[in-house]
């Protein structure tokens, strides 16, 4: 079977099963334990567009976790079936932002492709924040600015509390009678972070495609 599980949905996945075993603990009601359990299935399969028969299989355990080992385990067995990023290089950076100058790579030593929805990274000498994600099917770079918030707050994008920064891009027109249009989201600061907290798409592609949405 090939994977099917996208990051932001994994993330869903952990969370809710971390949850179940919360909530269920303690509960003497076997009516009451099982609505939560139908609840949490519920809301994993939700998550997905689809599901092939297997597919359904291959998540149908949650339903029935009950301890901590189990919980590893059903989500190590998950792995196989988890979406990796598509894997890059420094090339492929340097082609996607070939209108960059000065531009600063990261460093994609030991980096878990599976564990990414988008890639996020600083240039903190000059406050560039640099993000590419497949966008549509098509890997688009958008460059920008950060500011750090000197508070936590919530990022705009995994909802997490934390360190967050206002990070702002600009939509270029190519009309000569239009001025260029600033968007910003608060993000979390560091985007490792973020695709760890990540569970659903639409608020980073929404702030995407304000930037590089044609018009």
């Amino acid at each position: 079977m090939k994977p099917f599980i996208q990051n932001h949905q994994f993330n869903l996945i952990r969370r809710e099963v971390t949850l179940l075993q919360k909530q269920v603990h303690g509960i003497v009601d076997r009516d009451v334990e099982l609505a939560v359990r139908v609840g949490v299935e519920e809301k994993v399969k939700n998550s997905f567009n689809s599901l092939t028969e297997m597919q359904e299989r291959q998540l149908a355990p949650i339903f029935s976790l009950k301890t901590e080992e189990e919980r590893e385990r059903y989500l190590q067995n998950l792995r196989p079936y988890r979406i990796a990023f598509p894997s890059i290089t420094q090339t492929d950076l340097k082609q996607i932002f070939s209108k960059t100058k000065k531009l600063k790579l990261p460093s994609l030593k030991n980096t878990d492709f599976q564990s990414l929805t988008y890639l996020g990274w600083k240039d903190i000498g000059s406050s560039k924040q640099y993000l590419l994600y497949k966008l549509d099917g098509k890997l688009i770079g958008v460059e920008g600015r950060y500011v750090i918030l000197t508070k936590k707050n919530i990022c705009q994008v995994c909802h997490r509390f934390g360190d967050v920064a206002l990070v702002t891009a600009q939509k270029k027109f190519k009309k000569l009678n239009e001025n260029d249009k600033a968007f910003g989201k608060y993000m979390c600061y560091d985007s490792k972070d973020c695709n760890q907290f990540i569970q659903r798409l639409e608020p980073l592609e929404s702030f995407l495609r304000q930037i590089v949405a044609p018009r």
